[in-house]
């Protein structure tokens, strides 16, 4: 492909940096912008994986801790994020479990839940092994 008609579907400003990385060969920026592409392929199943590995360790410890439906019930009156701490992350669980709404099974929530998620769940074992209530 021409460089020019690359640089349009890419956008100039992101061809860039490959270009300005390449001394300005526009043959070599293509071929690295394709480069980046294919590693970044690779990284994001990686990246998969380790988050739903991460994401299932995570719910195996919570429901031994705090039930099999821990996730729908934290956003339950009285639930681990049912209070000012945690509103933001309340109301993204609150969001998806309403989205499921018949078809709700604690695994199809657990899936809906983004990566960010999960650093409230380690917030809140530690603040279970402290002792303190949510």
């Amino acid at each position: 492909m021409e460089y020019k008609k690359f640089e349009e579907t890419i956008s100039a400003s992101r061809m860039s940096r490959y270009l300005n990385g390449c001394s300005g060969d526009t043959r070599k920026a293509m071929r690295l912008y394709r480069e980046n592409l294919r590693l970044s392929q690779q990284m994001f199943t990686i990246i998969s994986c380790f988050e739903i590995s991460l994401r299932n360790a995570i719910d195996k410890e919570l429901t031994g801790k705090l039930g099999k439906d821990w996730l729908r019930d934290s956003v339950l009156s009285g639930g681990i994020f049912d209070n000012y701490r945690f509103d933001k992350t309340g109301k993204i669980i609150l969001k998806a479990y309403k989205g499921l709404s018949s078809n709700y099974t604690h695994f199809k929530l657990i899936a809906e839940m983004e990566f960010g998620i999960w650093k409230y769940c380690f917030q809140i074992l530690n603040t279970k092994r402290q002792g303190d209530v949510c």
